[in-house]
């Protein structure tokens, strides 16, 4: 069942968004060696960092009430990412993750 996130309250939108930036952190794990400071797939960590930086800005933007990258913003971000990556069934995960209990 696809996600209605017109549906969801401001707040249920900040959730989803904080625990979607969480859960992205896990997913860039991969992309360096565990114990130490070696990235073994720079260019794709670097693409996390950009789609995190966007999912932590629209968590404060709801935060705060304000304009900014919309819910189904950072969804499409999300789904490009993973086309894009070839991470398209990680981002699924992750989005299922997020939206547990809301």
């Amino acid at each position: 069942m696809p996600l209605n996130v017109e549906s969801l309250s401001n707040h249920a939108k900040t959730v989803l968004l904080a625990r979607l930036a969480s859960t992205l952190t896990i997913c860039a794990r991969d992309t360096y060696e565990a114990r130490t400071d070696r990235a073994v797939q720079p260019e794709l960590l670097r693409a996390y960092n950009e789609l995190m930086h966007r999912v932590t800005g629209a968590t404060r933007d709801h935060l705060l009430e304000r304009e900014g990258y919309s819910l189904n913003d950072i969804l499409e971000m999300l789904r490009a990412f993973g086309e894009k990556n070839g991470r398209a069934g990680e981002m699924r995960l992750a989005l299922e993750q997020a939206t547990k209990s809301l």
